[in-house]
């Protein structure tokens, strides 16, 4: 009898232990996101049900993916037949009025079809006034250099030239241009094809005049919040003087219920964020604190605005309220500026593993921090489209790298401050080993793949074949991806040891943009239908 209680007892304290490990159920979320790309929806729907929520997406058919755009019309419907289930929406304009966000660069759409996309949109509310609607739109981007499918196909031999005009018609608007740039903007006016000019032109002034229209939708109070990125927008742009029009809009309405910032693809985490910091009442507190040297006056590439600006921008959307001391902050966002403010390329040669003062001393701040009990989440924005590899270097060499409440340090400024405030303020939520899951996603992406691998792979591959940096073939994808993954191994299990081998990783656009990093082991892949 004794030993049936010993096994009884033993039985219900590995019981309670699974009930402790995982976290508590949360709720229903309705997601729609910009397309499939890893960042906007598999790493976004594990973050939110690491921390107990429930993320439904629509069907994989209905949202776009490297080769087709998306179904707005399916898109809407399955919104309204899932709504009931659910405690809130968080949804992507661009999925929802084009297609997706290649879309809103690329389409043909009629501008009246676009208006009823968007009046619908604005209207759901009505129909399910129980819910939080949470949308998330873009100002198209105004690249330096891009090319078909994800721009339209004039772009491979006038992008260069386009982008430089957007630029000179921006410093015209702001009286910030000189009598050389004024004469070279005359010739760009008659050299760029007409026709071009005209798609061009009438695409970005549909889009605007369809991102007006979800504005009404914050007015009368139909969204309950509405936040605009700009996509890729550089200080002087096309996207830059269409932002600062529309900035005129914007500041009309209560910022309590919409923002403004660079950034488009840590948007749709970023509202998953606040629908949960919502419904579960909470207002975090979060200390926002700058390496050595320049710091929060950096103004990143890619963007426009001051980093200070941008990451209290994105503190307030978060649902969170910024703080200067840390005493009272329940997260410190620690960003890895450069100290000079000019934000290079992480596949630039200076971005070596030297360990400098700067480093050391943001480092230690770091340390500092966390060895008090705070929650510290790196955006480390030093270089564009990657990680620091010095940083990394002394996060791991001084034990830090799981003492860390998130990292990220991805592509823009703005996508990095997104992913390491939304992670860093769920932290506290997430199931047992969740955390550091995601953490060495992170460094395996934002550090292994983008500062390092990827430029090797071009170096291997890419540039000795002569093949272009997209769309390749059933035959080159297993090549490049064969040597991806032999490269992360050997690049990052030096630093992350064995865990890397728990690993696989894929270019799911079939290009080398972007890698897909997820467990080897996993049955279920997140991005399959439920």
């Amino acid at each position: 009898m004794k030993s049936l209680r010993a096994v009884l007892f033993i039985l219900m304290l590995l019981t309670c232990q699974i009930v402790l490990a995982a976290p508590a159920f949360k709720g229903t979320l309705l997601y729609v996101p910009l397309d499939n790309r890893p960042v906007c929806l598999a790493y976004a729907v594990e973050t939110m049900e690491a921390a107990g929520w429930d993320v439904k997406t629509p069907p994989l058919e209905y949202i776009a993916n490297a080769d087709r755009g998306g179904n707005p019309e399916a898109l809407y419907n399955w919104l309204v037949d899932n709504a009931d289930e659910s405690l809130g929406m968080v949804v992507s304009s661009d999925a929802l009025i084009y297609g997706s966000l290649v879309d809103s660069r690329t389409h043909n759409i009629p501008l009246e079809i676009l208006k009823q996309r968007a009046d619908r949109l604005v209207e759901l509310k009505k129909e399910f006034r129980n819910q939080l609607v949470y949308v998330f739109a873009t100002i198209m981007r105004s690249p330096k250099r891009s090319a078909a499918p994800v721009e339209p196909a004039y772009y491979e031999e006038w992008g260069t030239k386009i982008f430089r005009l957007g630029e000179l018609e921006d410093k015209l608007e702001a009286k910030e241009i000189g009598h050389r740039e004024k004469r070279e903007l005359k010739k760009l006016r008659q050299n760029i094809p007409q026709e071009i000019l005209a798609d061009m032109y009438t695409r970005r002034e549909n889009n605007i005049k369809a991102t007006e229209l979800l504005l009404h939708g914050v007015e009368s109070g139909d969204f309950d919040y509405l936040l605009i990125g700009r996509d890729d927008t550089a200080e002087f742009s096309q996207a830059h003087r269409e932002a600062r029009n529309m900035e005129i809009l914007v500041n009309e309405l209560p910022k309590e219920r919409i923002r403004f910032f660079a950034g488009a693809d840590q948007l749709g985490l970023l509202l998953l964020n606040r629908a949960a910091t919502k419904l579960q009442y909470d207002i975090p507190l979060v200390q926002i604190v700058y390496a050595p040297g320049k710091g929060g006056a950096t103004v990143p590439t890619y963007e426009d605005d001051t980093i200070a600006t941008s990451a209290r921008q994105h503190v307030y959307v978060a649902g969170g309220v910024p703080i200067l001391n840390h005493k009272r902050a329940d997260l410190v966002l620690a960003v890895n500026t450069p100290k000079n403010g000019v934000t290079l390329e992480a596949s630039s040669p200076v971005n070596d593993y030297l360990v400098t003062g700067e480093v050391e001393k943001f480092t230690k701040l770091v340390n500092v921090m966390a060895d008090n009990g705070k929650a510290v989440a790196i955006a480390d924005v030093k270089y564009g489209n990657g990680a620091d590899n010095a940083l990394i270097s002394n996060l791991f060499a001084n034990r830090l790298e799981y003492k860390l409440a998130a990292y990220a340090g991805w592509n823009t400024a703005g996508n990095s401050l997104g992913y390491a405030l939304a992670q860093g303020l769920l932290g506290k939520q997430y199931a047992d080993g969740k955390k550091e899951e995601l953490l060495q996603i992170r460094y395996l992406d934002d550090w292994a793949y983008q500062a390092n691998v990827r430029m090797d792979v071009y170096r291997n591959l890419i540039w000795p074949n002569h093949w272009k940096n997209s769309g390749f073939n059933a035959e080159q994808i297993a090549l490049v991806e064969d040597d991806v993954s032999n490269l992360m191994t050997c690049v990052a299990e030096p630093m992350l040891g064995e865990v890397v081998k728990e690993y696989r990783f894929t270019l799911p656009w079939n290009r080398m943009f972007e890698v897909y990093v997820e467990k080897a082991s996993a049955k279920e892949n997140v991005l399959e239908n439920k």
